[in-house]
């Protein structure tokens, strides 16, 4: 079929946008890492030994062989009665990543994935344990969409958060019997890292209780008009700004960017009552301040 392997990329990307595509497929951050999983795969089927260079190894980490730290979940292989579950868990990654990048966006997405690597890798690193295979990262990613829709029927009508219970459960129990405590320890701040840093992307709206990164202030750009009245170059202007009634700040100006993200994601109906009279108050102050 002409064109059918053509490779295109957008030229203004959006926020759901895949990075490039090849013929029909569109080419995402969750399509790239699951990508890399297969190819491991195929990888180890050839050469088992190339593996050995990308999973995490502490005493190599140690040594100066940090790329380990990004390469380690990407060490799939078929080896072994667990090969169907490493399939599966490959598989359940590409489910939970495409719907989770679908609502915070693929760089986002990336920058979530870079920390779930890193982190856990510098812990495993320092209880000197290795690592290899998506399996944490897939746990990690499914505890994110539990959180952000609960109710949500699996299997049989099966709420989501009694799947996760389940699971998780029996990863837990698992690691107590094989007294593997360091891997209950890495599981555990996986799962956290995932939670934390999709909070941070503009997910977990409703967990106000957890802190989350906000990125700096922007700075205000206002046009300067020359003698002539002509409209010059824009200034930056700094605080602190006038307080006269006649304006008001915004407040926390990176949490109402946040709620203006998931009106884009779910529509109004999807705002608890905080966010919606929150979003009411901003509106008022910028129509006095219009005034």
């Amino acid at each position: 079929m002409p064109g059918g392997y053509r490779f295109s990329a957008p030229k203004s990307r959006g926020h759901s946008d895949p990075w490039f595509k090849i013929g029909a497929v569109e080419v995402t951050t969750t399509v790239l890492v699951t990508a890399l999983c297969v190819l491991s795969v195929l990888v180890w089927a050839a050469d088992s030994s190339v593996l050995q260079y990308i999973f995490l190894d502490p005493a190599k980490i140690r040594s100066g062989q940090i790329w380990r730290l990004l390469t380690w979940p990407a060490t799939n292989d078929v080896a072994g009665t667990d090969g169907l579950w490493k399939a599966v868990s490959i598989a359940l990654f590409w489910y939970f990543g495409r719907e989770i990048e679908g609502q915070i966006g693929r760089i986002k997405f990336t920058w979530m994935l870079l920390l779930l690597a890193v982190i856990p890798g510098l812990v495993a690193t320092g209880l000197d344990v290795p690592l290899g295979y998506i399996r944490s990262f897939e746990l990690a990613l499914f505890v994110v969409f539990v959180v952000e829709s609960p109710k949500r029927p699996f299997f049989f009508g099966i709420p989501a958060w009694i799947l996760a219970v389940v699971f998780i459960g029996i990863e837990v129990l698992q690691d107590i019997s094989n007294r593997a405590y360091e891997l209950l320890i890495i599981l555990f701040v996986t799962m956290a890292t995932a939670v934390w840093s999709a909070r941070s992307f503009g997910m977990l709206m409703d967990l106000r209780w957890l802190p989350m990164i906000k990125p700096p202030a922007r700075r205000r750009k206002v046009a300067a008009k020359t003698s002539k009245g002509r409209v010059g170059r824009p200034v930056v202007v700094d605080g602190p700004w006038p307080t006269t009634p006649a304006y008001k700040p915004m407040q926390d100006q990176a949490e109402v960017d946040q709620i203006l993200d998931k009106i884009a994601l779910v529509g109004m109906d999807g705002l608890t009552s905080d966010e919606k009279k929150r979003l009411n108050e901003a509106s008022k102050r910028l129509r006095k301040q219009g005034n």
